[in-house]
């Protein structure tokens, strides 16, 4: 809260004497607080100089993805659409209900129509970046491994339970084979 110099007026019986008579003065003091930045604004100019500097392009290039890219982020939140930028952010479109509210100056309850209204909604990691809590970086996972062979498990073994033959096979008595038929010349 930037405060300026501030006027406050402090009565003090500062005593004259002046042919015996007292004479109260009027004190003015000046109170200053600390001042406070107000928090710099960060324009699109300045987001474009640090783009085209740390992607080592032009400030044309720099502006055309800045442009295309949050032409892209509205296109997609007005047809319905929620983009989420991992590390970031969510942009969506959210439906504000109709309801009843007061003219300041009146009195009077009016009705405030029912809207669709962008909205952001930080990621965790930005909020913790703001708030000071810097997460540790996420480890990258490192080069896939060559795929060795695994050990053949050793089979498991199975119980041994006494089988007995179905009743149809039990009764079942061997065929005797066919007779060979005789050959015939064509």
């Amino acid at each position: 809260m930037a405060l300026a110099a501030r006027r406050m007026s402090i009565t003090h019986q500062h005593v004259f004497h002046v042919a015996r008579a007292s004479v109260p003065r009027r004190l003015s003091v000046c109170v200053r607080a600390a001042e406070e930045k107000a928090p710099a604004v960060v324009g699109k100019a300045v987001l474009v100089d640090q783009i085209a500097k740390e992607a080592e392009i032009t400030k044309a290039q720099a502006t055309k993805a800045f442009d295309s890219l949050f032409n892209a982020v509205q296109e997609a939140v007005t047809s319905g659409k929620r983009v989420t930028v991992l590390g970031f952010g969510t942009f969506e479109s959210r439906l504000r209900k109709e309801k009843n509210g007061r003219n300041p100056r009146t009195g009077e309850t009016i009705t405030i129509p029912a809207a669709t209204a962008p909205a952001f909604r930080a990621s965790v990691s930005f909020k913790e970046k703001v708030n000071g809590k810097v997460a540790p970086p996420k480890a990258k996972p490192a080069a896939p491994k060559p795929a060795t062979p695994k050990p053949a498990a050793a089979p498991t073994p199975r119980p041994v339970t006494p089988r007995t033959p179905p009743a149809a096979a039990a009764k079942k008595v061997a065929a005797p084979l066919p007779a060979q038929l005789p050959r015939t010349k064509k």
